[in-house]
């Protein structure tokens, strides 16, 4: 039985639909209650709209959104429920023109004194080659019609100050009309157990359960499970030690190449560090494991480090970290990957009305699945490595309480393994957004 007819769009939004009028019908007083419609203007030049390696193809692109947001925040209840339209019009090639949706729910509530219920929900529909969740890093080399819809619902019991037991069950699906890219839904339970043995000695226990199963391909099941330490050495400083374990099983037949299993281990040691209102750093350090079944094992570093200074008029960011993760969704998905970025972001404030922003980053992604596969002619492949970088500058200008003008330059380029997933792109808009408050 196929599992995607769910994710239709019409279900989706008479499901959100459904949510947002019993907690309205639920309430007894509209007096926190914040009503948030919205209207955003953007005219962009994109010198590659179909984000293609030797063919480039430029385009002015006209975007209009209206947005409605519902918010409420009590002692018991924190609401907040949004839905965009996004209406698309291309200049030269109006073929591509297109209407995208969004809608987000996040709603915790407060059950009883010590347990409470929480559910977050994402839906977008778009053809835009990439998607904006960073999590999502494959290029789609078509303009079709994708919709991906994320859940995550589950209760929290809290049993002591800082000691907590969450149960959550997460769903995601994807649905497209690319041919080359399976539709596919990622479900099941996770577990989180949070328990001080004093006000300075910590533990931490996750676990999740989660299998994928594809339009065509046989399906796939992750265990992980992960140990962590916390000491508190000071009001301003915490140290940790973690261990992470991830079992891969692929439910391909025995005699299948792509049914390599595999398990991942992980040990890591960090600690945070507030040095005051000015200065903040964290970081962690460790190695990873790698071990498939039925090929060599192999090993790596897994890192991460966090700066943050922050000042009267704003504030700059340097992050770096590297390790593994696991993909098996959506656009050129390669499964177990290695990757290593750094990125760096300021903001600063001219004016009460005016700021500035920047950012960059630098991405390097290695799969290891494909390096384990064999091409026509039965050598090894050199395995699927890709580079990315991403400028962006803009500023910001209040022009009124109730219209803000953004104006942003962005470059991004990818040079890859696959010739076919190389890209170059710019990227110039203008964006006015009028906003109106309600309560």
């Amino acid at each position: 039985m196929k599992p995607f007819g769910f994710c239709s769009p019409w279900f989706l939004v008479l499901s959100f639909l459904l949510i947002v009028v019993t907690v309205l019908f639920a309430t007894t007083s509209w007096a926190g209650w914040r009503f948030l419609p919205a209207l955003e203007l953007e005219e962009s030049y994109d010198s590659n709209i179909y984000l293609s390696s030797d063919n480039e193809t430029s385009d002015f692109i006209t975007r209009l959104s209206p947005e409605l947001r519902l918010e409420d925040v009590s002692a018991t209840r924190t609401f907040a429920a949004s839905y965009n339209m996004h209406l698309y019009h291309f200049d030269r090639h109006d073929e591509n023109n297109y209407i995208g949706h969004e809608a987000e729910l996040s709603w915790d509530q407060r059950l009883s004194r010590n347990l409470s219920w929480h559910i977050i929900n994402t839906y977008y529909r778009s053809e835009e080659p990439l998607e904006e969740d960073p999590e999502y890093t494959g290029v789609r080399e078509t303009r079709n019609e994708y919709s991906r819809n994320m859940l995550d619902t589950g209760f929290t019991y809290q049993f002591g100050e800082e000691d907590r037991v969450t149960v959550s069950y997460l769903d995601s699906r994807l649905q497209n009309r690319d041919p080359e890219i399976e539709d596919d839904v990622e479900y099941g339970p996770s577990l989180e157990l949070e328990y001080w043995l004093t006000r300075r000695h910590g533990l931490l226990l996750r676990y999740s359960w989660s299998r994928m199963d594809y339009e065509h391909d046989p399906s796939d099941q992750v265990d992980e499970i992960g140990f962590g330490y916390r000491w508190r050495r000071s009001p301003h400083t915490m140290l940790h030690l973690d261990y992470g374990l991830v079992l891969f099983s692929s439910k391909a037949p025995a005699e299948a190449e792509e049914g390599d299993d595999y398990n991942v281990q992980s040990v890591s040691a960090g600690f945070d560090h507030d040095f005051g209102p000015s200065w903040a750093l964290s970081g962690s350090f460790g190695y990873f494991f790698f071990n498939p079944k039925e090929s060599e094992s192999s090993d790596g570093s897994v890192y991460s480090l966090t700066l943050v200074r922050s000042f009267s008029r704003g504030s700059v960011t340097l992050s770096g970290e590297g390790g593994y993760r696991l993909d098996y969704s959506g656009a050129d998905a390669e499964g177990f990957t290695e990757y290593r970025g750094v990125s760096l972001s300021s903001t600063y404030s001219m004016s009460p009305r005016t700021e500035l922003y920047a950012s960059t980053s630098f991405m390097y992604e290695k799969s290891e699945e494909e390096e384990r596969m064999r091409d026509e002619t039965g050598d090894v492949s050199a395995g699927m490595r890709d580079e990315t970088w991403n400028v962006s500058v803009g500023m910001s200008y209040e022009m009124l309480s109730w219209l803000t003008g953004v104006v942003e330059l962005t470059q991004r380029e990818r040079s890859s393994s696959d010739e076919e997933d190389e890209y170059r792109d710019s990227l110039i808009l203008l964006r006015l957004r009028g906003t109106y408050e309600w309560r």
